[in-house]
């Protein structure tokens, strides 16, 4: 059985307010209020200037207590990342790091076909390489993450920013340690946003606007799957680890498979964010530190990426784990008179479309957002937060979903039903 001996994680020092990052991106004002409104998103952790990713990742392979000493059991090392190009031609980050941490004899190479969850497939590679090792001993070093350095690595289509961080993990094929009870992945080529015209094309952003209407039916089903396949029930899993990519998405999938969203450990998002393969890893260390995995607990982790991949692996928790400090803070606004609030957000819902659109337009409660205006769910999101800035009203998104964006009076019906105060 696939065994996680020993499980790490380092974030880097430096905390960038999604503010700070505006600019570096190119996001307007409301774009970021969105990114901290929306998304749930407060901060990334980034390198300092000079530090490399081989400085990150040895960091994550230096805090597993029980690599010292067993150097000499490591036959592989698998660096898991999100994608293909993390340094210039030719500098090799994995075979540097192995060199660092004195594995010369052990195999290097990296995984990169399941982006963001790539280090859910690394992990389970190790436990195959490892289980047909002939020596019964072998262990497989998996570090995952990436340093953004690219643009395209800071800052996805749909205005997802992803941070800097590492893990990594001791993998066996047996032994004292986390037990990988199953893994179920699944793959959808036809929902990626890349296309000829790339990321940014027509046919880019209808496949990202694809990919999020069937994404919380697609991470529920395999998520489901991985259940089944360790024959447990949702009651069973004691946590799940999320990937740290916003909020909203996770309460949506936990409606979905009729999980209790406080059994997803989601204090990560706004002070990490989404480290790309890594976040497993990072919040296993959290989970462990905060008290909520304790010796004989069955969890869950799961996330997805583009392309599209969909993984969850369930595990029973068995070993000891690092620590990691979470808090964040929220803010409150006064309620106001809902007795005609409807027509009101009718009203100033057309005057703002006008402005975002620069076009006189006739609108009705059955203007539809999507098929008739064109807007994208992020543009939408975009037209909720300026209905709150013209009205002085602040809604309760917590069970937002696509379909409350799709019209202007299903959008309408949403707001006066979920105005804070009313």
């Amino acid at each position: 059985m696939t065994t996680l001996a020993d499980v790490a994680a380092f974030l880097p020092e430096r905390v960038v307010p999604v503010e700070e990052m505006g600019p570096e991106l190119g996001l307007t004002p409301t774009q970021v209020r969105v990114l901290r409104r929306f998304n749930g998103l407060g901060e990334v952790r980034r390198q300092r200037p000079g530090e490399t990713l081989v400085d990150l990742l040895e960091a994550a392979a230096r805090a597993l207590p029980s690599l010292r000493g067993r150097e000499h059991l490591v036959r592989y090392v698998i660096h898991a990342r999100g994608v293909p190009v993390v340094a210039p031609y030719p500098v090799n980050p994995v075979h540097e790091l192995r060199q660092r941490l004195g594995l010369t004899s052990a195999t290097a190479f990296t995984v990169t076909h399941h982006a963001c969850v790539s280090g859910l497939l690394a992990i389970d590679i190790a436990g195959r390489l490892s289980a047909r090792h002939p020596d019964p001993g072998a262990l497989v070093l998996v570090v995952a993450g990436e340093q953004v350095f690219t643009m395209d690595a800071r800052l996805t289509p749909d205005h997802r920013v992803f941070g800097e961080g590492a893990g990594a993990c001791l993998v066996s094929a047996g032994g004292p340690g986390d037990a990988v009870l199953s893994f179920a992945c699944g793959q959808r080529s036809d929902l990626d946003h890349y296309s000829e015209e790339g990321a940014a094309g027509a046919a880019g952003a209808a496949g990202m606007d694809r990919f999020a209407q069937e994404y919380t039916e697609l991470l529920a089903e395999v998520i489901l799957a991985a259940v089944k396949q360790a024959d447990l029930s949702l009651d069973d899993l004691a946590l799940v680890l999320p990937h740290n990519v916003n909020v909203v998405s996770w309460r949506r999938v936990c409606r979905r498979i009729g999980l209790p969203v406080d059994r997803v450990l989601l204090d990560n998002v706004p002070l990490v964010g989404h480290t790309p393969s890594a976040d497993t890893f990072i919040n296993h260390a959290s989970a462990v530190a905060l008290g909520r995995l304790t010796p004989g607990d069955r969890y869950l982790t799961a996330g997805a990426g583009f392309g599209a991949v969909f993984s969850a692996m369930v595990l029973e928790h068995r070993a000891a784990g690092h620590p990691a400090a979470t808090q964040h803070g929220s803010g409150n606004m006064a309620a106001i008179e809902v007795t005609d609030l409807r027509g009101r957000v009718v009203d100033t819902l057309g005057v703002l479309l006008g402005r975002l659109l620069g076009a006189d337009l006739v609108v009705s409660e059955e203007t539809r957002l999507f098929d008739e205006l064109g807007l994208s769910s992020s543009k939408t999101l975009e037209l909720l937060l300026a209905l709150e800035d013209e009205l002085d009203l602040q809604v309760d998104i917590e069970d937002i979903d696509r379909r409350d964006l799709v019209s202007v009076g299903s959008l309408s019906d949403f707001v006066v039903a979920n105005v804070d105060g009313a």
